[in-house]
C-alpha cells in the first residue's frame, strides 16, 4: 500500500481530531492576529464583544460536526454498498471445480478424453507427447486413472491450470455445468520410493469473466496396485477444497 493512501486512511480515521485541531489552530491564529498593530479595530473590542465572538464560532465549529459525521456515514455507506454489489457480481460467476479420478478401461478413456497427463520420473506434471513412449506404455495397459473435472460453478473458468510440484498444465477454458476428461498416467518410478499408500495434493487455478483469480487444491490417494504381476498406480479423491480468491482483477 501506497504511504498517500495510508495517510488517507488515517486521516479518515481519526477525522474528528483533525477537526477540533484544525478549529483550534484558527482560534490560535486569531488571537495572535489582534496583538498585532496593524489590528487597529483592537481597541473597538471589549470582554462582552469576544465573548460573543467566541460563543459563535465554538456554537458553528460545534454545530458542524453532524453535519461532517451525516456526510461521512453517507460515504461509508456508499462505500459498503459498492464492495457488497462488486462481492455480489464476483459470486455470481464465481468458478467450482469438483473432481474425481475413475479407474477405467484404456479404450473407454481413448474414446472420451480430451488430453493425456503424466508424472514423469522426476515428478513434473506435463501432456504426454503423442509420438513418444508414454501412449505406447497407455496401449500395453488394460486400464488407466480418468479424470473427470467439472466446472459446478455459476460461471466459465478462463485460462484454467492444473498445477502439482510447481509444474502445470493448461485446462484451457471450462463452462460452468461441463464435464471435462482427462487421461492421467503418472510414472511408478517418481511414486516408487513412497509408501504404498499417501496423498498426494494437486491445485486448478483459474480466472472468472472478470479476470479475478481463484485457486482450489484437490487431494488425491495413490495406491500402488498389483494386478495379473503387472504393478501399477491407483489414484482416488479424497478431498475438493473451496475455491478461493487470490487476486481481485
Amino acid at each position: 500500500m501506497k504511504k498517500g493512501h495510508k495517510l488517507t486512511e488515517f486521516v479518515q480515521d481519526h477525522w474528528i481530531s483533525f477537526y477540533f485541531a484544525a478549529a483550534l489552530i484558527v482560534a490560535l491564529i486569531v488571537n495572535l492576529g489582534m496583538s498585532f498593530p496593524f489590528a487597529s479595530f483592537n481597541s473597538y473590542l471589549d470582554s462582552g464583544n469576544w465573548l460573543g465572538f467566541w460563543g459563535s464560532y465554538l456554537g458553528g465549529a460545534i454545530g458542524c460536526l453532524p453535519a461532517i459525521a451525516a456526510y461521512r456515514h453517507s460515504i461509508d455507506e456508499s462505500k459498503r454498498q459498492h464492495e457488497e454489489n462488486e462481492e455480489n457480481r464476483r459470486l455470481s460467476v464465481i468458478p467450482v471445480f469438483d473432481c474425481r479420478i475413475r479407474y477405467v478401461s484404456t479404450k473407454y478413456a481413448w474414446k472420451n478424453s480430451l488430453n493425456f497427463f503424466l508424472i514423469d520420473l522426476n515428478g513434473k506434471l506435463q501432456e504426454a507427447d503423442e509420438n513418444g513412449d508414454d501412449w505406447s506404455e497407455l496401449d500395453c495397459s488394460p486400464k488407466c486413472n480418468f479424470i473427470d473435472l467439472c466446472n459446478c460453478g455459476l460461471g466459465p473458468a478462463l485460462q484454467a491450470k492444473l498445477f502439482f510440484n510447481d509444474h502445470c498444465v493448461d485446462l484451457f477454458n471450462l463452462q460452468n455445468g461441463y464435464t471435462a476428461h482427462y487421461i492421467f498416467l503418472p510414472s511408478d518410478k517418481y511414486f516408487l520410493s513412497a509408501n504404498a499408500e499417501s496423498t498426494v495434493q494437486f491445485t486448478i487455478e483459474c480466472l472468472d469473466i472478470y479476470g479475478n483469480h481463484y485457486a482450489q487444491d484437490i487431494s488425491f490417494k495413490v495406491s500402488k496396485c498389483f494386478e495379473d504381476k503387472i504393478n501399477y498406480l491407483s489414484f482416488q479423491t479424497v478431498s475438493v477444497g473451496t475455491a478461493r480468491l487470490v487476486s481481485y482483477s
